[in-house]
């Protein structure tokens, strides 16, 4: 019994070790979190009120290969038949 509360111990005392949070900030039009290992594999997500009162978010990982964008609200999507067509030179 007195090896499986060690045991136990020891297993929260790694995860207390192991903080998983990096980022966790918070103000009034603004916040940033961030998970992971610092230099190996993180994923967060920061979000902010501008001026005009809309309210962007961005989603995103970075690791090994790089800093990636997995889903925001800042970029207005292009739908297919928004693109406009080329237009020919009568010349």
């Amino acid at each position: 019994m007195k090896i499986l509360i060690l045991f136990a111990l020891g297993l929260v005392a790694l995860a207390a070790a192991r903080p998983s949070d990096i980022i966790d900030f918070e103000e009034d039009h603004m916040e940033h979190e961030q998970e992971g290992i610092p230099g190996t594999a993180v994923e967060g997500e920061y979000s902010w009120v501008a001026p005009d009162g809309n309210e962007y978010h961005v989603k995103y990982v970075a690791d090994r290969f790089g800093y990636r964008i997995v889903d925001d609200n800042v970029v207005p999507r292009m739908r297919s038949d928004d693109v406009p067509e080329a237009e020919e030179d009568d010349d």
